[in-house]
Order: structure tokens, then sequence, then C-alpha cells
């Protein structure tokens, strides 16, 4: 049995709970409207689970399998991962696969129902891409480094690029520059491209427009995850290519 958690937007598969405050209760991720939920808040904190919600989970999977695949998303935070990896040390018939990949690339991994043991081999060739955002807000987050974030105060618009567990900060002058910077990063011939947004559903839509009419690719897009929203930051709009493998 394979478990995600609910970063990850995959159907018929079991997931690990993530939780957000909205309207001054505790919701599940999954159980969220998305375009209801972005706009009416500004900051999204995510709570994980507690160490028994994720104990009595797994415990109850292997019951019903014998056997456990716990896959995360493990950029750029995995919410669950201490929980995880104390209750993989208590049962060995947890197996936890650490991959640097994010959770737009493993729901496709997943949906494409590829070979888990290939699962690194295809996240290494897939890359994300972050517009929009603000910089200071993915500074504080993690997602890029101090030493990144000084040299781009006097630009308009930044362009993060992740790839194979490593992150860079191209600066341009204008949105329209930060998408033509991502455009010509890409040389693959075959690939799909997954666009979410965060509120910015316009500027979702002229990057499908740009990518359908320069690229044949497959497009796809959507809300953002929630989880995704609280790292990168409301108004974000994240592009994933996704080579053929």
């Amino acid at each position: 049995m394979i478990i995600t958690d609910t970063s990850v937007d995959v159907e018929g598969v079991k997931k690990i709970p993530l939780y957000v405050e909205w309207r001054g209760k505790k919701v599940e991720i999954s159980k969220l409207k998305r375009n209801s939920y972005f706009l009416s808040v500004k900051n999204v904190i995510v709570d994980p689970p507690s160490f028994k919600e994720v104990k009595e989970m797994l415990f109850q999977a292997i019951n019903e399998d014998g056997r456990v695949d716990v896959i995360l998303p493990s950029w750029p935070v995995n919410f669950v991962e201490r929980s995880v990896s104390l209750v993989a040390a208590m049962e060995n018939k947890i197996h936890v696969e650490k991959v640097l990949t994010d959770n737009v690339t493993l729901s496709h991994l997943l949906k494409g129902e590829k070979d888990i043991k290939g699962l690194k081999n295809f996240s290494s060739k897939s890359r994300t891409y972050i517009l929009f955002s603000d910089v200071s807000f993915l500074k504080k987050n993690g997602i890029i480094s101090s030493k990144s974030s000084r040299m781009i105060l006097t630009r308009s618009f930044n362009l993060v690029k992740h790839i194979g567990g490593r992150t860079f900060l191209k600066q341009t002058w204008s949105a329209n520059g930060a998408i033509t910077s991502m455009m010509r990063d890409i040389n693959e011939k075959h690939f799909t491209v997954d666009i979410r947004h965060s509120g910015k559903s316009r500027m979702a839509n002229a990057i499908a427009s740009s990518f359908l009419s320069k690229f044949k690719c497959k497009v796809a897009m959507g809300w953002m995850n929630p989880v995704a929203a609280s790292l990168y930051g409301l108004g974000t709009v994240s592009v994933t290519v996704i080579p053929e493998v």
C-alpha cells in the first residue's frame, strides 16, 4: 500500500491529513473548496496531524495490506517527516521513501502508476518554477537563501527554479521577462506542464496559452494546493515541467 499526504493531489491513494485554520476552525485540506478558500484567506498556515493520528493510520494500513510505502514530497518542506520516521522505527513493515521532489511532481508519478523504484530518476528530470512570489516570503520559508535574496532587491519580477534538490533564483524586469526566461530554459520535446495558482487565474491562463502556442505539450491547470500556497505565498503561480521518461 502506498501512502502520501494531502499536499499531493491524486485520487485512490491513502493520505496522511494536513490541516489549516479557516474561520476559527481546524479544517482538513482535502475538504476545502480552494477558490473560496484562497479568496478569503490572506495567510495560509499548515497544521500537521498529531503523532497519535499518524501512528494509528500507518498501523491500520499494515493490518490491511501487510506492508506500507510512505512516499512524501520533501521539497521544500516535509510536514510529517518526524512523525512518520518515528512510527517507521517501531515497525519494519513501513518503508519511507525520501526524494527531493515537490507535491505536483509526486502527484504525476502516482497518477501515472510509474514504478516507485524509478521515483528518483523521474523526479530528477522534472522541475518546478515559481513566479510572482514575494521574495522575502520565500526567504522566510527557507525556499531561497539569504545570499540569493540580496541580489534582487531592485528587480520587479523574480523566477525561482527547483530541480534535483537545488534551487536557483533569476532576476527579471517584467512578468513577460520571467515567462520568457522560463520557456527558454525548456529544451525537451515531449513533456507535460502543470500550472497551479493561488489567486492569479488570469496570469495562469496566459502562461498556459504561451506554452500551447510555442510547444506541442500537454498542459494541466488548476488551483494550488494550500500546502504549496503556505510556502510560496498567495497570488503566486507555479509551473511544473515533467518530461516523459
